[in-house]
This record gives C-alpha cells, structure tokens and sequence, in this order.
C-alpha cells in the first residue's frame, strides 16, 4: 500500500514555497529605483496599499509555513482524547506569533537599508507592512476556520495514525 503524504507536510512545504516566492517580490519591488517602480493603479492607497498587498500575501503564506495541525506529529499526553474540534486559538497562536514577528522584521530590515538603493525611508511604509500582515493572518485563520472543519470531522485525511491513537484512549480509559 501506497504511503500517504501527511497533511502537515503539504500545508507546511505549499507555506515555505509562498513564502519563498514572495519575499524575493517583496525584496525586488522594495530595492528596484523608483524611476523604475510598477505602478499598480487596482491597489488602493498607492504606494501604502502596495505595502499591504505584499504584507498580506506574506503574512497568509508564512501563517502556513509555520502552522502545526492538531494531530500531526506532536505528541499528545497520555490519557487524552485526539482532538475534536479546532480551537484556533491553542494551537495556532505560534504560527501567528512567528508571522508577525518575522514579518515585522523583515519590513523593519527592509526600512533600515533601502536608503542604500537610493529609496527613501518612510515609517509609515512599515505601520502599512504590519496592517498587511494583520489582514493576511486574518484571512489564512478565516480560511482554515472554514476548510478546518472538514478536516476534523475526517481524520484520516490528515493523520495517518487516527485510528491508532483513539484505539489507544479508548483502552486507556476503560
């Protein structure tokens, strides 16, 4: 029989390939010179809402490079039942932590140097790069709290050894 690959593998690896691809975006639009700068005229707030944009789609991808889903690996203690529901928030409170913290850094980073490159720095750009963070981990959790649902109520699709685990419980609560 043919092994599966675990959910977790494939939310984490899709996360830090998103992740990959729009920092180098984010890393060529913020040190390209300005004479040479797209104007995105869909995006409102100008320059600002570019900001966002690109802050939103990092914040969404590295949410996922860094979430860990109930049931995936770690291990459980012993005595307790797998879990039934999503509880957003004691589980995912690292992968959202470790989003803004890494983002906020790296739009800080970005700030500190793009002088070099002949580009101003403006504080507001990093006060519009933590908003896009805030409104892409809004949208990954909104995502997961709806795709979420499917998942737990089918835990074969992501844990490999589900039935293991309840197998287990079940006895040690008997």
């Amino acid at each position: 029989m043919r092994e599966r690959i675990p959910l977790q593998m494939i939310v984490r690896v899709t996360g830090i390939v998103l992740s990959t691809i729009v920092v180098v975006f984010i890393l060529v639009l913020s040190f390209m010179p300005k004479e040479s700068y797209l104007e995105i005229s869909w995006i409102p707030f100008a320059d600002k809402g570019d900001h966002m944009a690109a802050y939103a789609a990092l914040g969404f991808s590295l949410f996922f490079a860094f979430l860990q889903i109930p049931g995936s690996g770690k291990s459980r203690r012993q005595g307790t039942v797998p879990h039934s529901t999503l509880h957003l928030s004691s589980w995912s409170g690292g992968a959202v932590i470790a989003s803004l913290v890494i983002g906020t850094l790296l739009g800080l980073v970005i700030e500190l140097i793009q002088p070099i490159f002949e580009r101003s720095r403006e504080w507001l750009d990093l006060a519009a790069d933590f908003m896009g963070l805030v409104v892409g981990l809004a949208i990954a959790l909104l995502v997961l709290k709806a795709v979420g649902s499917y998942f737990v109520t089918r835990p074969w699709l992501y844990d490999p050894n589900w039935e293991d685990e309840v197998n287990e419980t079940l006895k040690a609560n008997q």
